[in-house]
């Protein structure tokens, strides 16, 4: 079987098993609504094998991955040696760069933190073409489509993921079960950390795809408690003039809160 046919058959199998579990939640349209823009909220619960969504068509809907490919590239970097360790420093050139977190020297928890993107990007040249091909294919993440350069591809180049298979890979991550070492899994979810409360850890990572006609603010992630996923999620929207970059993760946590996932931590 050819790599289309694969991809197409692997896709099929998917949607299908996807398309008999889902459940609309039109009521979260309000969360977005309130803040005018247009998006789509996916959360699947592995205790249910229950997946909720708010605007299937837009989940089903592949968007440039922007930074939410941070994981991926940290993971394939530590399988393959282009990252030592969580403990590696990589060094800051000394140009002036989008934000001021970014310059500075940074490890893979503050470069995932901060989603230092010129971090990654050395981390993508260093693991190569090839490599790199070959590991999306073995993590079938998102259509594989390499064009636009090893920096690029995943920033401004042909790399598209839907909000579905998102959490279906973060599902994979969390419990374990992608094609890698445990090493290099652990190392990546401790990198994902985003708050910590006495019962519950938040994982998520943000994705901004800044030009271009597909504009788009993601933010995907799970919710743990005693050590197990409860809840998996991805989000994207599509900003208007106004829009906040912490919209997504307010739209996020209200809607994690309403079902009962999340909660923050006390002041």
């Amino acid at each position: 079987m050819d790599r289309l046919a694969s991809s197409l058959l692997l896709l099929f199998t998917a949607s299908s098993a996807l398309a008999a579990q889902v459940v609309p939640r039109e009521d979260w349209k309000r969360a977005f609504e309130a803040r005018g823009v247009a998006g789509t909220f996916v959360l699947y619960e592995p205790g249910r094998d229950r997946m909720q969504v708010f605007d299937e068509a837009r989940a089903k809907r592949g968007c440039m991955p922007a930074s939410t490919f941070k994981p991926v590239v940290a993971l394939v970097g530590l399988e393959v040696g282009s990252i030592a360790d969580e403990h590696e420093v990589f060094r800051w050139d000394g140009k002036p760069r989008r934000f001021t977190e970014w310059e500075r020297d940074h490890d893979l928890g503050s470069g995932m933190r901060d989603s230092v993107t010129w971090m990654f990007q050395e981390v993508a040249r260093r693991i190569g073409k090839s490599q790199m091909r070959d590991w999306l294919d073995r993590l079938e993440y998102g259509n594989r489509n390499m064009n636009g350069g090893i920096d690029q591809f995943w920033l401004q180049g042909g790399l598209r993921i839907t909000a579905m298979e998102q959490v279906a890979f973060l599902h994979k991550l969390a419990e374990g079960r992608l094609p890698a070492t445990q090493r290099a899994q652990r190392l990546v979810r401790a990198a994902l950390v985003h708050e910590r409360t006495r019962t519950a850890t938040l994982f998520a990572k943000t994705g901004t795809v800044f030009g271009g006609p597909d504009v788009v603010h993601w933010w995907v992630g799970w919710v743990e408690r005693q050590g197990r996923p409860e809840a998996f999620f991805a989000m994207n929207l599509t900003p208007v003039a106004g829009t906040k970059m912490g919209e997504r993760q307010e739209i996020a946590k209200a809607i994690l809160a309403d079902e009962g996932f999340w909660r923050p931590a006390s002041p």
